[in-house]
């Protein structure tokens, strides 16, 4: 497999190394605006924890790292308007959870090699929460939480990465949670991630999203990833209970999605595009009982003669679905007209009820499938009957079985593009758990899940695997059980003990809001500890309300919900 971004990630590694700068502690905007503008390159400027309200905020140097004292502890809210204009900026642990901007967008980023991290957007009135410039390169968007943008709020997408005709941008937008978007669903513009413009379709960006969870966007807008112009990558994401919204490969040509699990969501649209190529990935109960479906192919009509707006002279052509799994899912809708060039090859259709496919168009062509069910067009070859055996593995989804056939795909399908750069798996060498499939086509087995052993290293995903650290404590805090919450004041003690490893060397306790805002941290030394290796803490100085307390050491980590009633 190919290095993916290899000489960049190792500059981007080794500039903090070449420049270690100084740590600078301001506790207001107007000194943390003159801490970015004085500042030299690898400094860390940390901004301490509260609330500022109408934040304007210009990072004009490079190699700087803006954060929060502690990640979500500050809150920046109000009307805010942040850019940031330098080069390997690191921007961190802040929230923005209440705001009106209106038309404005919230965060823009201008230079290159730019990291946001650890970032939750909730309820913000925007237009747009981050845009990514055109001309930037190889910016990331990374374990951030975006959620519940207002219905009321001005429609545009929450994430845009606008493209440019003469640099390709290599963006990566990694380990984010969209969540809850309100609205009225349909083409409503609220999209959780656009990637270009119609009118940039002829652009490459080279965008790669993977490991994202998105989970009931779909009043916000039927489309949570909309894909606008060349060569991106979507692969390694879960979409989930989202029956109206999906996957959509609109106007750009030469896309590719792999390796997404589809689960009690709507599946890939494919709107006004060509080359387009989707592999491996797993649709489960997708575009049932919605104006969504599994698949689906929308034809637009090419303008007679084209214009220099609209150049195009054909579209729906070669459009590839090879080696996924469908598992009672709704229609596969064909578009009916004007798809050619189409193929089918090497998927798994099974359903119990209704037909796997409608509409059919003259251009599809059908290469080595096995279904169950009724297919409900006319198809003269290349789809067998057959039970696919399929079992519900131990990651949550129906994989191969011991009965399965294996070992038999049809290798005629069409190659799948292989971008630039980029490390796409064009030859199937993986299935969608990451296991290795054989080189020889005729001996990988069909569907998206290889009957293998070895290391997986791709499941649906959780929303305690994504998002910001101090949002993933919070969530998977309110899965205690009853054993470890503490009910504070007891009868006896103004504080709760906690048990340590007999192995501790160092470590800390932190507490948290039930909104996921770290309120203190403190660090453990032995004076702290009785005989028995219990440190007693106080929290007698806390109001009311649920709090989450995690003690940390190196070799221990324990989370325990914390009930104040005085």
């Amino acid at each position: 497999m190919k290095n993916i971004y290899k000489i960049p990630i190792l500059l981007f590694l080794l500039i903090p190394i070449l420049f270690k700068g100084a740590t600078i502690n301001v506790s207001s905007i107007a000194a943390l605006q003159t801490a970015c503008n004085n500042s030299s390159s690898g400094d860390i400027i940390i901004l301490e924890n509260g609330t500022y309200l109408d934040v304007s905020l210009n990072i004009n140097k490079s190699n700087i790292t803006v954060k929060a004292q502690t990640p979500g502890g500050v809150f920046l809210n109000g009307a805010d308007d942040i850019n940031i204009n330098g080069n390997y900026v690191t921007f961190s642990g802040f929230q923005f959870t209440s705001g009106d901007i209106g038309t404005n967008y919230l965060l823009e980023v201008f230079g290159n090699y730019n990291k946001l991290t650890h970032l939750n957007f909730s309820g913000y009135f925007a237009k747009k929460y981050i845009v990514i410039s055109g001309g930037s390169k190889y910016n990331e968007i990374t374990y951030c939480n975006i959620e519940k943008k207002p219905a009321a709020a001005e429609l545009g997408c929450t994430i845009q990465i606008s493209t440019s005709p003469t640099v390709i941008g290599y963006h990566k937008i990694s380990y984010c949670s969209f969540q809850n978007y309100y609205g009225l669903g349909g083409d409503n513009g609220n999209e959780p991630v656009r990637i270009g413009l119609g009118s940039e379709y002829l652009n490459k960006s080279r965008t790669i999203v993977e490991h994202c969870y998105f989970n009931n966007t779909g009043l916000g807008d039927s489309e949570s990833v909309s894909v606008k112009c060349q060569e991106n990558i979507i692969r390694f994401c879960t979409f989930t209970n989202q029956q109206n919204a999906m996957l959509c490969f609109r106007n750009g040509d030469n896309n590719v999605a792999y390796s997404n699990f589809f689960i009690n969501a709507g599946g890939i649209r494919v709107k006004e595009a060509n080359n387009i190529f989707c592999y491996n990935n797993y649709f489960e109960n997708s575009g049932i009982g919605s104006s969504a479906d599994a698949v689906t192919y929308v034809y637009v009509a090419p303008l007679v003669p084209p214009t220099s707006a609209s150049p195009r002279t054909l579209n729906l052509s070669n459009i590839n679905f090879v080696h996924n799994t469908f598992f009672n899912c709704g229609y596969i809708d064909l578009g009916g007209i004007g798809a050619t060039n189409t193929t089918w090859a090497n998927n798994i259709f099974q359903k119990n009820s209704g037909n796997i496919y409608k509409n059919p168009n003259e251009g599809s062509t059908w290469l080595g499938n096995i279904y169950q069910g009724n297919i409900g067009i006319t198809i003269p070859s290349g789809m067998t009957s057959a039970n696919p055996f399929l079992s519900l593995n131990s990651e949550g989804y129906r994989g191969l079985s011991s009965n399965s056939p294996v070992d038999n795909a049809n290798a005629s399908y069409p190659t799948i593009l292989d971008i630039p750069v980029l490390d796409d798996d064009p030859n199937l060498l993986f299935d969608i758990s990451g296991q290795a499939r054989p080189a020889i086509v005729i001996l990988k087995d069909v569907g998206c899940d290889e009957y293998t052993t070895g290391t997986t290293t791709n499941h649906p995903l959780t929303l305690s695997e994504v998002g910001p650290s101090y949002l993933v404590l919070a969530n998977t805090s309110f899965e205690l059980n009853d054993s470890n919450s503490i009910l504070y004041p007891n009868p006896t003690k103004n504080s709760f003990q906690l048990k340590l490893p007999a192995n501790y060397n160092q470590g800390s306790i932190m507490v948290y809001q039930i909104n996921g805002q770290l309120i203190q941290k403190k660090e453990i030394d032995l004076s702290m500890l009785d005989a028995e290796n219990n440190i007693s803490f106080d929290v007698s100085k806390y109001n009311d309300g649920i709090y989450f307390v995690q003690l940390q050491t190196e070799s221990h980590t324990k989370s325990y919900k914390l009930i104040i009633k005085n």
